[in-house]
C-alpha cells in the first residue's frame, strides 16, 4: 500500500463507515492496515514540518499539548482494558504466559504436572509398601531356616 492508496482508503472508509458491526470495524480513516514503519515515518515528517515552522516556545507548548493528548488516549485505553479484563492477577511465577494462547507451557500445564507428580508419588509409595512386605516375608523365611 503506497501513500496515495492509504489516504484514498482513509477517505473511503471514513465516508462509508456505518458501524453496523461495532467493534469489528476499524476507526474511520483506519490505522489497522497501515504499515507500522510508514506510521512512524508519517509522524516524523509531520513533527519535522511543524517544528521547522514554529518558534521554540511554541514548539514546546504544542509538544506538551500533544503529549497530553497522547497521555489521555493511553489512560482511556488502560481503563478500557481494565473494564474488559478485570483487575488481573498479582505477581506469581505460576502466572507466566497464562493468557498467551501461543505458549504451550503455562500454569495450567504446570498444575497438571503437579497432578502427574502426585500420581507418581502414589505409585512409588505402593512399590515401597510392596518391597517392605517382601522384605518382611524374607525375614520370616530366614528366621524359619535358622530355627531348623
Amino acid at each position: 500500500m503506497n501513500f496515495e492508496d492509504f489516504f484514498n482508503d482513509c477517505y473511503a472508509s471514513a465516508k462509508n463507515n456505518t458501524n453496523k458491526n461495532e467493534g469489528c470495524n476499524d476507526i474511520p480513516g483506519g490505522f489497522q492496515d497501515l504499515n507500522p514503519e510508514l506510521f512512524t515515518i508519517l509522524g516524523t515528517i509531520v513533527g519535522d514540518v511543524m517544528a521547522g515552522n514554529m518558534p521554540f516556545n511554541v514548539q514546546n507548548a504544542v509538544g506538551n499539548w500533544l503529549e497530553l493528548v497522547g497521555q489521555i488516549i493511553l489512560v482511556y485505553n488502560a481503563q478500557q482494558q481494565y473494564f474488559q479484563a478485570g483487575p488481573g492477577r498479582y505477581y506469581n511465577i505460576n502466572n507466566k504466559n497464562i493468557n498467551n494462547p501461543f505458549c504451550q507451557t503455562n500454569s495450567n500445564s504446570s498444575s497438571s504436572n503437579n497432578n502427574n507428580y502426585g500420581d507418581e508419588i502414589d505409585k512409588l509409595k505402593e512399590i515401597i509398601n510392596s518391597l517392605v512386605y517382601e522384605v518382611e516375608e524374607i525375614k520370616k523365611q530366614v528366621k524359619n531356616i535358622k530355627n531348623y
